[in-house]
């Protein structure tokens, strides 16, 4: 089968779930001998003529750029919407690239920097497209459909929300830069990481000095701009043929805003390995508690803060907290002594992490789509408290292979509690997590994948 897939991209230059997983699942197609290509957006010049040119072959993928791209915000959300829907010239150059190529199938993995004009020459030519719903993005300009008060954003008011959440967003030359050769070279260096730390937290400290938004001062033309540029996306959404959604939250929250099909199909990556073992607990020692990830608010941090600092206060000290993910620390008050900030790792040092954890705590106030770092623990053996708003929950059965808590603080607290009290819970689950079927590593789930494709091929 000949598969083109659309993605951010390649590491180092790109990382993340995103690419992890539609790069694993690449190459794991590659190795099964179907011939594998990969369109991404690249940089801008001067002429701002849409281009697409072959790129250096990555592991045995055919790789092409597409040359001045609709812009990529990333995670850096919208500026100015007009730009992120101008239509193509022409639909030639997707047009030829497809003739090349001649895929089967196309599987998209965002709509990032991609015109609409290349899912209209597919349409053309009749070739069936995937989407993996991997973030938001399209239905919201930040991703996460996190509002401004930290907020699941269940209306977005005619985009006069969007106007709020979006008032630190990357300019397009910022974007220009991001997405040039010289930063994709030098990305990584010293220099340019302390001034992407420094950009973020000026970013942070604005957004939460506007926290207390008066509405009443919105642009509403630019509100309608926002509002055309959720229909611009949701069209496209509804033109795909087929979607993967990686979890029911992912499915839930997409059925909510387009009309479309498609199945859920939990994902993994080349890394996923059954290295399950029984755990040893020890109610006398402070309990192991684990949290991997961004200290950011989306991501339940402050959540998961306050529930222990409530603990503290009912004397129940029993347990510490290692926090891994940040390159910043944030000040830590009567909770410094059994809170430990470790700054980044590396997946190399998930198994002395998970070593070391009791249970992990995955705390998301967003309606995370996966959520790998549970997958990742699982795979371990290690049991595992998630909110109600993470797709990875679909893989746990409630109070056996794991503990769902809602995404309230006095509730995780709770179970928090009985923990620390009785391990002989932990116990059972981490017993139950290695006796259950493991069926997530890439070998199987790029089978699972193939079976879809052939369904949407096959399908009239």
């Amino acid at each position: 089968m000949r598969i083109l897939h659309y993605t951010l991209g390649l590491p180092p230059y790109r990382s993340g779930g995103l690419t992890k997983y539609s790069v694993d699942l690449m190459l794991q197609q590659s190795k099964l001998g179907h011939k594998v290509y990969l369109l991404y957006p690249g940089h801008y010049n001067f002429s701002r003529k849409i281009t697409i040119k072959e790129d250096n072959e990555y592991r045995g993928i055919r790789v092409f750029e597409l040359v001045n791209p609709l812009p990529v915000p990333l995670l850096g959300g919208v500026k100015n919407p007009e730009l992120f829907m101008q239509r193509a010239s022409s639909k030639t150059v997707f047009s030829s690239f497809l003739e090349e190529v001649k895929p089967d199938i196309i599987h998209v993995h965002t709509l990032m920097g991609i015109h609409k004009e290349f899912f209209e020459a597919a349409k053309e030519k009749k070739i069936k497209a995937v989407f993996t719903t991997h973030d938001y993005y399209g239905i919201c300009p930040r991703v996460n459909l996190i509002d401004y008060n930290h907020q699941i954003c269940t209306d977005y008011r005619d985009g006069q929300k969007c106007v709020l959440c979006n008032i630190n967003a990357y300019s397009f030359p910022l974007i220009y830069i991001m997405q040039s050769k010289t930063y994709k070279t030098f990305k990584n260096n010293s220099l340019v990481k302390k001034l992407r730390k420094s950009k973020k937290q000026k970013i942070k400290q604005l957004s939460e000095n506007q926290s207390i938004l008066s509405e009443e001062k919105v642009d509403l033309g630019l509100a309608i701009q926002f509002q055309k540029l959720r229909d611009y996306y949701c069209s496209i959404l509804e033109s795909i043929d087929y979607f993967h959604f990686n979890s029911s939250i992912a499915k839930q929250i997409y059925e909510k805003y387009v009309n479309i099909t498609g199945e859920v199909i939990p994902i993994a990556h080349a890394d996923i390995k059954d290295n399950r073992s029984l755990k040893n607990y020890d109610v006398q020692k402070p309990l192991k508690i684990t949290f991997l990830g961004p200290m950011e608010e989306y991501k339940g941090f402050s959540l998961l803060r306050k529930s222990l600092i409530s603990l503290l206060k009912k004397k129940k000290t029993n347990w510490h907290l290692n926090v891994y993910g940040n390159d910043y620390s944030i000040p830590l008050d009567a909770e410094k002594d059994f809170i430990t900030l470790h700054g980044r790792y590396q997946y190399k040092d998930l198994s002395n992490i998970f070593q070391e954890t009791d249970v992990l705590i995955i705390p998301s106030v967003w309606k995370e789509t996966f959520g790998f770092i549970g997958l990742e623990a699982l795979s371990y053996g290690v049991p595992i408290l998630v909110s109600e708003h993470v797709g990875f929950k679909d893989i746990i059965k409630d109070k056996e292979t794991g503990i769902i808590f809602k995404a309230d603080a006095n509730d995780l607290a709770s179970y928090i509690e009985k923990l620390i009290e009785d391990r002989n819970i932990l116990k059972r689950i981490n017993q139950n997590i290695c006796n259950m079927d493991f069926n997530y590593v890439i070998d199987y789930h790029v089978h699972l994948i193939q079976s879809l494709y052939e369904k949407v091929i096959g399908a009239s």
